[in-house]
């Protein structure tokens, strides 16, 4: 496998390098320059000569020749004419770039616009009629999400976060598992272990959430208006906030004695921590689900305790009987 990607690089620096010498490389310079030795190198050639389209003529093909010693490599023509594409070629790229630019789903919307006017540039006199077609044409459905309500959430979800346009949405969370309103400022789209979210400010938590657009159960434009955070970074937030906390987590009270205070030192999970003048603190830590919580506190003995909600003190009463259970 490495002799065949060594051979690939090697046929791959040969054309252009060889080409825009008109004068032509000698062979001895060229092998010593790819670190191959000559009988190598004429096989290499060798194979160069036989590229060409599949339906074309001899003319087509490379010409790659060897006089005297010295390598010539001449480009047939509709290798080195650029390529046309046709109006329904560029409109089609046009709505790719379209889709994509100022969606919120990639931070690259000036490299975007860039690519856009250099395939208009490139189109020419074509130009006209791919906009038109772009313009004129109904993206009807989204290749990722099969159900079209979620596809719907998405494409709506899209516009209005680069509109900043805030909205509601009818969201059901694991946790609760009824659908309840949130008023959101959608900050951008990402794509994760298969799903879609829409990271947006929740206006009920106070907070950047995420909110699997599977679980929206319906949408709601509003007239509102709303200015992303200049600091806010999408993709910085999602490669590391991995979506911590979600739009499913429940804030959960834990009380810290002392003694558990010192035994965490600078290892907090990441929430809200109030200390007192005791020396004991509270920490305020967003959670889904209650394995993890009731675990970490269980480690701490008698030192801390779940304060609230009550669904987390239940699951907390749950847990140590199962270990008194275990126990006996």
């Amino acid at each position: 496998m490495r002799d065949v990607a060594q051979r690939l690089r090697r046929l791959l620096y040969i054309v252009p390098y060889v080409a825009k010498h008109r004068e032509g490389v000698t062979v001895d310079q060229l092998a010593k320059k790819l670190d191959a030795n000559r009988d190598e190198l004429l096989a290499d050639l060798d194979l160069l000569s036989q590229v060409g389209p599949p339906d074309g003529d001899p003319g087509e093909y490379l010409l790659v020749s060897v006089e005297d010693g010295r390598v010539f490599v001449e480009l047939a023509h509709r290798l080195t004419r650029p390529l046309r594409l046709t109006p329904a070629e560029g409109c089609s790229l046009l709505l790719g770039i379209r889709a994509m630019r100022e969606s919120g789903i990639a931070p690259f919307d000036a490299a975007m616009q860039s690519a856009e006017n250099k395939l208009l540039a490139a189109l020419g006199r074509d130009a006209g009629e791919a906009e038109q077609l772009a313009t004129s044409t109904v993206v009807a459905s989204i290749s990722y999400p099969a159900d079209a309500a979620v596809a719907t959430h998405l494409r709506e979800l899209v516009s209005a976060a680069r509109g900043r346009k805030a909205v509601e949405i009818e969201y059901v969370s694991v946790s609760h598992g009824k659908a309840e309103r949130r008023p959101i400022d959608p900050y951008g789209i990402v794509h994760h272990a298969g799903e879609w979210y829409v990271v947006a400010f929740c206006k009920k938590r106070g907070d950047v959430r995420t909110f699997r657009i599977d679980r929206i159960a319906a949408l709601h434009a509003t007239a509102e208006h709303f200015e992303r955070p200049m600091t806010f970074d999408l993709e910085a937030y999602r490669r590391e906030r991995l979506y911590v906390p979600s739009a499913d987590a429940i804030p959960v009270r834990i009380f810290l004695d002392p003694i558990a205070v010192t035994r965490i030192g600078i290892g907090w999970p990441v929430g809200e921590v109030t200390a007192h003048d005791d020396g004991s603190a509270e920490l305020l830590v967003d959670c889904e689900g209650w394995e993890w919580v009731t675990g970490w506190v269980l480690g701490f003995g008698r030192h801390a305790r779940i304060v609230g909600p009550d669904e987390a003190r239940g699951a907390m009463r749950e847990r140590i009987g199962r270990l008194r259970t275990q126990l006996a």
